[in-house]
């Protein structure tokens, strides 16, 4: 890692300091909202697709998220799922730094698709590494608002 990647990191931690971030929990569930429907993350999870709690999307994606952190058998079933599906998205982004990632986010958010920007936040998250997970953290908040203002029909910046 150059010295320039060193400085977008030393950027990036001292951002952390001014936002409340979600932990690596939330990037998942972030990525498992993106990527697997409903009843597969059900499955995921070992509750039948029609599960009251199917109701509440938003609840199966949080409890996945903990459980895939929580289980090497849960987390390799979402991973061989997410893998299979970003297969495409992902392959460009595999062997790019944290720093790297970081300016293709930031080059691309405008035009970077769903898949594309899950793909970035999972070669982020997949490695559960340390590292990672600050930048991972930044990037699923800014994700955040780049899907809220694509929502609402106004650019992302």
């Amino acid at each position: 890692m150059g010295y320039a990647d060193v400085q977008k990191l030393h950027h990036i931690r001292l951002l952390q300091d001014q936002t409340s971030v979600a932990g690596r929990e939330e990037v998942l569930r972030l990525v498992l909202a993106i990527v697997l429907d409903v009843e597969t993350a059900a499955w995921c999870l070992g509750c039948p697709g029609d599960a009251p709690i199917a109701r509440w999307p938003s609840t199966i994606y949080r409890l996945l998220a903990r459980a895939a952190l929580e289980s090497p058998a849960i987390w390799r079933r979402c991973a061989v799922l997410v893998d299979r599906t970003l297969h495409d998205a992902v392959r460009p982004y595999m062997e790019r730094s944290a720093a790297e990632l970081t300016e293709v986010f930031l080059e691309g958010r405008e035009t970077l698709q769903g898949d594309e920007l899950a793909g970035l936040l999972w070669c982020l998250v997949r490695g559960r590494c340390r590292s990672h997970d600050l930048v991972a953290k930044r990037l699923s908040l800014e994700l955040e608002v780049v899907a809220a203002r694509r929502l609402r029909g106004r650019p992302a910046s």
